[in-house]
């Protein structure tokens, strides 16, 4: 017998929130899935597929070059970044250690900045 898959789809803004909450979209449509059995409103989520989304899809050197574009060599506060797609951005190029990161003494914001030789 097959497995069986339950299909949940978030909206733009339930994504967001998850990702702002620090969760995995599958954990939260998860959480929505018991308020849903608890008679509240019913979310569904697909699954993500990189291969269709511009932060992925894209040549790394050309996001290393969009983002120069977008900020220069300045740092950047990324917990302040909030267009999904520059968050993905610096999250794709933390994952392939393009960025720098302030190593302060304070427990601050993450403040990140391409390397110079990204």
């Amino acid at each position: 017998m097959g497995k069986v898959k339950n299909t949940v789809t978030l909206t733009a803004t339930e994504a967001a929130l998850a990702k702002k909450l620090g969760i995995s979209a599958q954990v939260y449509a998860q959480a929505m899935g018991q308020a849903q059995a608890m008679g509240q409103q019913h979310v569904t989520m697909t699954e993500f597929n990189p291969n269709n989304d511009p932060v992925y899809s894209i040549p790394l050197s050309e996001l290393v070059n969009l983002w120069r574009a977008r900020y220069g060599d300045t740092w950047v506060d990324v917990s302040e970044i909030e267009e999904d797609f520059w968050s993905d951005a610096s999250a794709r190029l933390h994952t392939n250690k393009k960025m720098e990161e302030l190593n302060h003494h304070s427990d601050n914001s993450p403040w990140a900045r391409l390397k110079e030789d990204a």
